[in-house]
């Protein structure tokens, strides 16, 4: 094999299910696909046979129960592919969970700031009122006071008549 430093790489067009089992191939035997299509050249250049002949090309039979054991591993590659790629499209869903989750964040504190100042000016309006009831009670003591020193007075001098008596509602 070459150094890594003097390697030119291009690009080689394959069908996606041969590069599949190319890589699958590839994992299996720990090296990577570069290395794997040197390693298939030279095995063609030293055997000195046409890979397009399909009369020359040799091809080895394989017993059943090893072609059983790779359909199985092929099969488990496949299934553990599929849940690789589904967790990625989760984990791919994930920002998008944590921006929606920022936004509803931000509008839960802005309807918070909104309720606060609500309550605020709730408050200050219930402040206002209980002051307003407190000045009419003191009014209302004073109104007494006066139409009892009148009342008074009347029995006193028996010249004026006033209406004594409060309705209170």
């Amino acid at each position: 094999m070459q150094e890594k430093a003097n390697i030119q790489t291009s690009t080689l067009r394959v069908p996606k299910n041969i590069l599949e089992e190319i890589k699958i191939y590839c994992r299996k035997a720990g090296k990577p696909v570069g290395e794997w299509v040197e390693t298939a050249w030279k095995f063609i250049e030293k055997n000195d046979f046409d890979i397009y002949d399909k009369e020359t090309t040799p091809f080895l039979p394989v017993p059943p129960d090893i072609e059983k054991e790779r359909n199985q591993v092929e099969a488990l590659c496949m299934l553990m592919s599929e849940f690789i790629t589904a967790q990625k499209q989760i984990q791919l869903l994930a920002p998008e969970l944590i921006a929606k989750t920022a936004e509803e964040k931000v509008r839960a504190e802005m309807k918070s700031e909104e309720q606060t100042k609500e309550l605020k000016v709730l408050q200050e309006e219930n402040d206002r009122l209980r002051n307003e009831i407190k000045v009419l009670q003191e009014y209302k003591e004073k109104a007494y006071r006066e139409l009892c020193r009148v009342r008074d007075e009347q029995k006193t001098f028996g010249k004026i008549r006033v209406n004594t008596e409060l309705l209170i509602k």
